[in-house]
């Protein structure tokens, strides 16, 4: 039994650090081609190197980060044809997620929707970026639960990794907000309406207005 607890308490910390780095990472605090040293990092997180060496396998496999011959470790860069890509891709997938969930999504599912954009609003006003991006987050991730497609979720999941290091600066820039919020809205009214083909539509629309916005003001 002992032995279990531990080996359950040594995957939960592996995992905070993961949470932690990622969240670095993805919000440019550690940015691309910066090196990561196990020492460092387990000195400044109060850790042992190994669930460091564990949470940095994990992201490895992410795509965050990359090693090289020599074993040295850097947050990985993306490049602006991969990052076009992906939105690309990532447009396509989160439309289909839309396009299927007008299709189902009921009454409680709907007042779910329509809190967590309430809650996007009020962020705005409060000018809390960080707290809008995890609502934003939110907003999507259920529409892909209502979904319920397994692929679509985790190609999807494996995709958001490149981008959210640009969302966020993305969504620094002025006024961007704003509009992100009225796109959120557009969709969700689309999924009210069960209207899949609009659903799908905007969807799109919001994932290229994203693109258009990176391009021009953070890349």
């Amino acid at each position: 039994m002992k032995d279990i607890l531990k080996i359950e308490g040594y995957e939960l910390l592996s995992q905070k650090v993961y949470q932690v780095l990622k969240k670095e990472i993805v919000r440019g605090i550690l940015e691309p081609g910066s090196r990561l040293s196990e020492n460092k990092l387990a000195k400044e997180m109060h850790v042992s190197r190994t669930p460091i060496r564990e949470a940095i396998r994990k992201l490895v496999a992410e795509g965050l980060v990359k090693t090289s011959p020599n074993k040295k470790m850097t947050v990985s860069e993306v490049s602006l044809a991969d990052m076009k890509e992906v939105l690309l891709v990532r447009g396509v997938l989160e439309g289909l997620a839309a396009s299927i969930a007008a299709k189902k999504i009921n009454r409680e599912e709907m007042d779910k929707l329509e809190k967590i954009v309430t809650q996007m609003s009020l962020y705005i006003i409060k000018n809390n970026l960080s707290s809008y991006c995890e609502v934003d987050d939110k907003f999507h991730d259920l529409i892909l639960n209502i979904c319920g497609n397994k692929w679509i979720i985790q190609i999807r999941d494996n995709l958001g990794n490149f981008i959210y290091r640009y969302r966020f600066k993305s969504l620094s820039v002025p006024g961007r907000l704003k509009h992100s919020l009225e796109e959120h809205r557009a969709i969700m009214e689309s999924l009210k309406k069960h209207n899949s083909e609009e659903a799908d539509r905007l969807s799109k629309i919001h994932m290229e207005n994203t693109i258009i916005n990176i391009l021009k003001n953070v890349v």
